[in-house]
């Protein structure tokens, strides 16, 4: 084997290989790249969005309660049923008046229909505190 022939023979090697790498990567992009699948997991995506809006819009500070002391923290079990209303499972905070003003505010939430039923269990913190100026 000639020394021009050995060479031809590693340029041809390190092409095939850099091929080869080069479709590995390109596949592993095109996987990456596929469409957005619509169906269940986009159904529930539309309903963790409904739920994070309602409860920003429901559960703020409680600012017309200047008498009461409204800090602390307030933790919630909870899930959504096939009216898009909150089942509350569980709450539990130090302070009585602060879990029954969240309890009350959880009532309000309406996130539309859930026509796949009881949706999974969340659990949340609300954390109450006045901002500092």
């Amino acid at each position: 084997m000639t020394k021009d022939q050995h060479t031809t023979d590693m340029e041809r090697k390190i092409i095939r290989s850099l091929f080869l790498l080069a479709t590995v990567f390109t596949m592993g992009y095109t996987r990456a790249a596929e469409p957005f699948r619509l169906g269940k997991a986009n159904n529930e995506n539309k309903i963790e969005r409904s739920l994070e809006r309602e409860l920003n819009r429901h559960v703020i500070f409680p600012v017309m309660e200047e008498k009461k002391d409204m800090t602390g923290e307030v933790f919630v079990s909870f899930v959504v049923n096939t009216e898009g209303k909150l089942v509350v499972i569980d709450c539990n905070s130090a302070n009585q008046e602060l879990r029954n003003y969240v309890l009350g505010r959880l009532e309000r939430v309406d996130i539309g229909d859930n026509p796949n039923g009881v949706w999974k269990t969340t659990r949340m913190r609300f954390v109450f505190r006045p901002e500092r100026a």
